[in-house]
């Protein structure tokens, strides 16, 4: 009977310790992604501060999605921070990491690893609601302003609406395939 407990627990561990590779590789990733698709795929849309629209959300609302909330805070947060650090925008990392971070973990709350159009659209918009509160109470700190801030908040809306276009049919139609990734991952 002894040897049983210690094999379960063998076992358990090594499952632990799997799981906790497979996380830190899923958050390495697609923190890469999410700073490389922030810095590098971005349009212009509106010639004022704000108006600059990137597709970093999408591996966001992905990662969120299909690896849940803590994946989706990490990756968002560091993600977006480290493209801010990269780029002339770092004086918004710190806000980056807390405001993304948060939307990134609001978002796998919401989908709980169980995407449907309904949990995703609701995501979306907690998601938004987050980005237009924090990134404006961060930039009334940054630039002692209530009206100043005001500026982003189109820019911002576009830039999640635009990364919600793009990810929410994607995670839809990855639904069937994350599901089976995720079952034989369980499974070796």
């Amino acid at each position: 009977m002894n040897t049983n407990i210690k094999t379960t627990a063998r076992k358990s561990s090594l499952g632990k310790s799997r799981e906790n590779i497979t996380e830190m590789a899923l958050c390495g990733v697609f923190t890469a992604l999410v700073c490389l698709l922030t810095m590098y795929v971005q349009v212009q849309i509106i010639p004022s501060k704000g108006g600059l629209v990137h597709i970093g959300n999408v591996p966001l609302f992905f990662a969120a999605a299909f690896f849940g909330k803590k994946i989706g805070a990490l990756c968002g947060g560091l993600g977006m921070a480290l493209s801010d650090l990269l780029t002339p925008w770092a004086i918004y990392a710190p806000i980056s990491f807390v405001v993304v971070g948060a939307m990134g973990f609001v978002f796998g709350l919401i989908v709980n690893k169980k995407p449907t159009l309904v949990r995703l659209v609701l995501a979306t918009v907690a998601a938004l609601a987050i980005k237009l509160a924090g990134y404006y109470i961060g930039e009334v700190i940054l630039y002692r302003s209530f009206a100043v801030p005001l500026a982003s908040i189109p820019g911002n809306t576009i830039q999640i609406v635009t990364g919600a276009i793009i990810a929410i049919p994607v995670i839809l139609v990855t639904k069937g395939a994350m599901a089976t990734f995720r079952k034989e991952d369980e499974h070796v």
